[in-house]
């Protein structure tokens, strides 16, 4: 296991996928969600002219605050997905009708996904960093994208892409740029050479600097 000496690390996010990146790059780490009103939040930044990207880093700093407040010794990891076709934001679907509609949208085109994650440490924000992947789906008729739908069901409503590239994304998308692990939600390795710089190591192990 991999862990910051005296230091909790603190996931902010009850997301199965970014869950799942930590434990399979073997941290310490406990999950803890904030929970806030994203799309209140998104919506209002929005009509003010706050771009997707920035959207998408404010609102994982929101999330890391309110963490950090509860939490003021520990290191807190936040993130943020948010969907950009052109320049049109896309939620996670509520229901598996408007997962189709938004695949529907997709299919055949390129969009962004904007994926931020933000540092708290001792209650002190103290990196950011935001990556924006571009993919492409397959051109996808109707019943390719409802015959998708039935394999994965309910999981298309934990993302606003309405898809999952580590599993049967793999038979939407044509093509993609970018890193695997910010298209799953979390800018992983950029975080993981970050926190190195803050004694991130094997457990009872320490690394020469």
């Amino acid at each position: 296991m991999y862990e910051i000496k005296n230091k909790e690390i603190i996931l902010a996010s009850a997301s199965a996928s970014r869950q799942a990146m930590l434990q399979n790059a073997k941290l310490r780490f406990t999950s803890q969600p904030a929970h806030i009103d994203e799309e209140a939040i998104r919506q209002s930044a929005l009509c003010e002219g706050v771009s997707l990207a920035d959207c998408a880093t404010l609102l994982a700093e929101i999330k890391g605050r309110r963490i950090a407040v509860a939490n003021p010794n520990a290191f807190i990891i936040a993130s943020d997905q948010l969907l950009d076709f052109d320049g049109q934001c896309f939620s996670k679907p509520e229901s598996l009708d408007k997962a189709k509609t938004q695949l529907s949208e997709l299919q055949g085109k390129t969009h962004k996904l904007h994926t931020s994650v933000v540092v708290f440490l001792d209650g002190e924000r103290i990196w950011h960093h935001l990556s924006s992947p571009v993919i492409t789906l397959r051109s996808l008729s109707e019943v390719e994208i409802d015959n998708y739908l039935d394999e994965i069901g309910n999981s298309a409503l934990q993302t606003p892409a309405s898809y999952q590239i580590e599993n049967l994304g793999c038979h939407i998308i044509a093509q993609f740029s970018g890193a695997f692990y910010d298209i799953l939600g979390l800018p992983l390795l950029p975080l993981l050479g970050f926190m190195r710089l803050h004694g991130l190591s094997p457990a009872n192990k320490i690394i020469a600097q």
